[in-house]
């Protein structure tokens, strides 16, 4: 039987954070875009950044600075329990997370380069 994706383990920097199921993450490539022209469509490419999108739970040894934006690119990886790695050299946090009073934050990476690990 054929195994899919059912938890991804989530490294930020060389320290693993509990996670929240449901990480999102795109890898980064070309994007096709519509260009309406009369009465055919045609198509123009743009690069689209890769990024990831976790709900991290804060406990009382995760600081929230640890997601400051200001320390610049680190490395991110996704452990996914099908043995997929992908390690992330060029990740930076976008915007300072929001914390939640049921103990969530919701953390935002763009990255441009990739390695996948089978």
């Amino acid at each position: 039987m054929t195994q899919t994706i059912g938890t991804i383990a989530l490294v930020w920097r060389g320290k693993t954070y509990d996670v929240q199921k449901g990480i999102r993450f795109r890898l980064p490539g070309q994007q096709n875009n519509d260009v309406n022209a009369g009465r055919r469509t045609l198509r123009s490419q743009q690069y689209n950044p890769g990024m990831v999108q976790a709900t991290v739970l804060i406990t009382p040894d995760v600081s929230l600075t640890e997601f400051d934006p200001s320390l610049g690119e680190g490395e991110l990886q996704l452990q996914a329990d099908t043995g997929q790695t992908w390690t992330i050299s060029d990740a930076y946090v976008k915007t300072f997370p929001d914390a939640q009073d049921n103990g969530q934050a919701q953390i935002n990476w763009t990255f441009n380069t990739y390695q996948e690990l089978t």
